[in-house]
């Protein structure tokens, strides 16, 4: 038992560093699933960009940064959820509509900001 346990362990410890992304405030991040649908893959690249873009030019708080950067994991985290079970109409409505407020927001708080 404790020799599987160890083996599980070292496992853990083994997997590489190039498989975490790094937070620019200092925190270790596994990384958000990649999206399968390409619209989806696309359209959280650009909002990411965009908070990216916010972010380095000073229309973003870092708070903001990462209230945006987590609802971007969040949408991407549930589209691989839906996509388990086959994505219906209503599911693909939810993502876009999700999406859409993310981008939606963003701009506003870029906007907002001198």
């Amino acid at each position: 038992m404790r020799l599987v346990l160890l083996a599980a362990v070292a496992a853990l410890t083994a997997l590489p560093a190039a498989a975490q992304i790094r937070d620019p405030s200092g925190g270790v991040r596994w990384p958000a699933p990649s999206p399968a649908l390409p619209g989806v893959a696309r359209e959280l690249g650009q909002a990411d960009r965009s908070i990216r873009d916010g972010r380095e030019s000073g229309q973003l708080s870092r708070r903001e940064a990462r209230a945006l950067r987590r609802e971007s994991r969040q949408i991407a985290v549930l589209e691989e959820r839906y996509m388990r079970g086959g994505l219906s109409d209503s599911e693909r409505a939810e993502l876009e509509t999700r999406i859409h407020a993310l981008r939606s927001v963003t701009g506003a708080k870029r906007s907002s900001k001198p």
